[in-house]
């Protein structure tokens, strides 16, 4: 009931009754014996009126929390939103007609070891514990690391070792965020190649980029209602270019791409939850 309609409905009331002194309970009976009925006296009628009723025309409210590094803060993005304003745009409050409360803790150039410190922040632990959605994307910096320190010897072995790091970096880093939030869907965007085209010399890194992706896939599907997002191949194979002009962070493009395919994840999955 409209609170417009319970207010008339309690005016009219106290009109029909004012200056009795005493309210009479009113019944309404269709049947043959007017002593029985199933109606409410009017004192429960009135106490019923006053009683909140959810209002159907507010939307829903979504909390999505951002974590990880410069792709899920935005860095190449125009609007500094990235693939995550993106589907809170697109897919929450357009498709789920809802709205967003998002937190993005995202910093630029986090690695896995800086994302396990700033899940003991206070401030990001109670963003976490409260979410609705986790978006993540960690492990670019922990990658490309090894190809700055060692660019002119990139042999496999430092690869493989941190490689060892990186996979127990994230698995510490999706307990701990289940542990504090044992039911918000985690939504992990894998890595991608962003020197395939411009350092098409850099030997295996495809296959290396695709190794880690692996092992991040691997490690996600261990986690309870935790999706792994596979975007290499949106770089891979697009003759448009994608990539900032740093030449390392995805383009409004190439983050609308992200996001599109992170939103067929999530239909997907809804679907599938129902």
């Amino acid at each position: 009931m409209k609170r417009w309609m319970k207010w008339l409905l309690i005016t009219l009331i106290l009109l029909i009754f004012s200056g009795t002194g005493t309210f009479t309970y009113f019944y309404f009976n269709t049947d043959s014996h007017p002593e029985q009925t199933n109606s409410l006296p009017l004192s429960d009628k009135i106490q019923e009126a006053f009683q909140e009723e959810p209002d159907l025309d507010e939307p829903k409210e979504i909390r999505v929390v951002g974590l990880g590094d410069s792709l899920t803060k935005g860095v190449g993005d125009h609007a500094k939103e990235g693939y995550i304003g993106y589907v809170s745009d697109k897919y929450f409050e357009k498709d789920q007609e809802a709205t967003v409360m998002l937190k993005n803790y995202a910093i630029t150039g986090s690695e896995t070891e800086d994302l396990l410190k700033r899940l003991e922040q206070k401030t990001v632990r109670n963003g976490v514990q409260k979410a609705d959605y986790i978006f993540l994307t960690i492990g670019g910096n922990d990658l490309f690391g090894v190809v700055k320190n060692h660019f002119m010897n990139l042999d496999q072995q430092y690869f493989t070792l941190q490689k060892k790091i990186y996979l127990e970096n994230l698995t510490t880093i999706l307990a701990t965020i289940r542990n504090l939030n044992p039911d918000a869907p985690i939504y992990f965007t894998g890595l991608f190649n962003p020197f395939s085209k411009a350092f098409g010399d850099i030997p295996e890194m495809n296959e290396i980029v695709d190794d880690w992706n692996q092992g991040s896939r691997s490690t996600v599907s261990d986690t309870t209602d935790a999706t792994f997002v596979p975007v290499a191949d949106l770089f891979l194979e697009s003759e448009e270019n994608l990539l900032y002009e740093d030449a390392f962070h995805p383009n409004d493009e190439g983050y609308h791409l992200m996001g599109d395919r992170i939103v067929s994840y999530l239909k997907e999955n809804n679907v599938a939850n129902r």
